[in-house]
């Protein structure tokens, strides 16, 4: 994350958001990391509970933890566009064989507070591709990168779909912007 952070504040906009998922025990060695690399990082998280899903850490000893925190991060002055709660209540989606799998409600809670239909949003760990239908139900344009092939598999399986998306032509369109970014 110390590599990620100043990266991401870097290629983003001059005004945007950033949602971070992250873990009780990481969450304030994020936020020092994230603010110096510039964003402005609220003073407390948003936590995501999940009524119907959890995970057991320790199954011999319990309890199933069904509440995942999530970093918020400011870069520029970009505003909220509605005043939301911090805690943010969904359920799961039907589980694509990822383990760390996010409800696509969760993820359009995320884009209402801080995307209009047009804008250009970024998921450098795109996992099982929840960003995806998320931003194509919030009519935004979604660039996910995620390196392990079997979730990228997911990713595009996602996509297909997806009604009126071309996954061959949002990947040629994907390349040509990464080799615009390389420039």
């Amino acid at each position: 994350m110390s590599e990620w952070a100043p990266l991401a504040y870097r290629v983003a906009k001059a005004e945007c958001h950033s949602y971070v998922f992250c873990d009780l025990d990481n969450f304030h060695e994020l936020k020092r990391i994230m603010q110096s690399a510039g964003w402005w990082v609220t003073r407390t998280p948003f936590i995501c509970t999940k009524p119907n899903s959890g995970r057991v850490p320790h199954p011999e000893h319990g309890p199933r933890r069904q509440w995942e925190m999530i970093l918020y991060a400011i870069k520029g002055k970009k505003k909220t566009l509605g005043i939301y709660p911090d805690v943010i209540t969904t359920f799961a989606d039907p589980n694509t064989t990822h383990g760390a799998q996010k409800p696509v409600a969760l993820y359009s809670d995320l884009l209402k507070r801080s995307c209009r239909p047009g804008d250009r949003v970024l998921d450098s760990f795109a996992g099982s591709g929840t960003i995806f239908p998320a931003a194509h139900a919030a009519k935004v344009m979604a660039v996910g990168l995620e390196q392990n092939q079997q979730y990228f598999g997911i990713c595009l399986t996602r996509l297909q779909g997806l009604t009126d998306v071309d996954p061959a032509a949002q990947g040629k369109n994907l390349m040509a912007e990464l080799q615009n970014l390389k420039e």
